[in-house]
């Protein structure tokens, strides 16, 4: 039996090289850790130690068998983030419950799966000239299409609504132009502590940490105070949490998504981090 499993997806059976350093950092203090692969058949979770989701990037393909799989491993063994945060956080409806609490986010149009929508129409009653539709479930950039209210983009950006309306429900937001100097913030907190923060590009693809243009950069006191804020409303306590940060047209730091269930945490760009994340490990197993 292992002490440690760090999961992965089939995509990255050796895991992403930034939690390669976590892994690593585990087994100089003498522990045993393994990257097993979250849909793998063959693996016995009862033996797998305490199980530490990190690069399950797949799992919006799968969305229900994903949750169901995490109930399954936290019923023999400890998984974090816990089954219940992951169902929660897989599904970006979790954004209306934080705006009830009072968290600011990024304005959204929720569309229900199965609706007819016309997106030139509802673009013009919200003044939005420019927007992204998104699905509820996904990760990176999966789904996700800029548009424009202008005539001759709005059959194609239609017809990408309508594709996702079949099997998704819908997110519409503004374009937040800020995402394009300024950034999104990307700010980690290990065992709900403060860590550091990085300045992420619009529309990222996904790779592996560090890959993508990121930079590390100082969170502004108002960004560090809304993400405790974020982290003060959800159920229970996060191993690891990173919450993505714009700022919007009144220039006041809004939230546009928690992590809680696979983000990359960029431990390559603040080695620090590794430390800490692997003495929270530790104390959780």
């Amino acid at each position: 039996m292992t002490d440690f499993s760090f999961i992965t997806y089939a995509g990255l059976p050796n895991l992403d090289p930034d939690d390669r350093l976590a892994a690593g950092a585990l087994q100089a203090r003498g522990y045993s850790v393994e990257p097993l692969v979250w849909d793998d058949a063959r693996v016995d979770w009862s033996r797998a130690g305490a199980c530490v989701l990190r690069s399950v990037w797949d799992y919006h393909l799968r969305h229900e068998a994903f949750v169901a799989w995490a109930a399954r491993v936290e019923s023999v063994t400890s998984l974090w983030n816990p089954a219940r945060l992951v169902r929660w956080n897989s599904d970006k409806r979790y954004l209306q419950e934080l705006e009830s609490a009072g968290i600011p986010i990024v304005e959204t149009l929720w569309l229900k799966r199965g609706r007819q929508a016309f997106l030139g129409e509802l673009l013009r009653e919200r003044g939005w000239d420019d927007a992204v539709v998104k699905p509820a479930i996904g990760l990176a950039t999966f789904g996700t299409r800029r548009v424009t209210a202008s005539r001759d983009r709005m059959p194609a950006a239609q017809d990408h609504l309508d594709g996702l309306l079949q099997s998704n429900d819908v997110m519409v937001q503004p374009y937040i132009a800020s995402v394009e100097d300024y950034g999104e913030r990307a700010l980690v907190f290990i065992a709900g502590k403060f860590s550091h923060a990085v300045r992420k590009t619009a529309f990222q693809q996904l790779l592996p940490a560090g890959e993508a243009g990121e930079s590390l950069v100082d969170a502004s006191r108002d960004e560090i105070r809304l993400a405790e804020r974020v982290l003060r409303a959800i159920d229970g306590p996060a191993l690891y949490a990173r919450v993505d940060l714009v700022r919007d047209g009144a220039g006041g730091p809004c939230l546009i998504e928690l992590e809680l269930v696979e983000p990359s945490l960029f431990f390559g760009l603040h080695p620090p981090a590794v430390e800490a994340f692997v003495d929270a490990v530790i104390l959780a197993a």
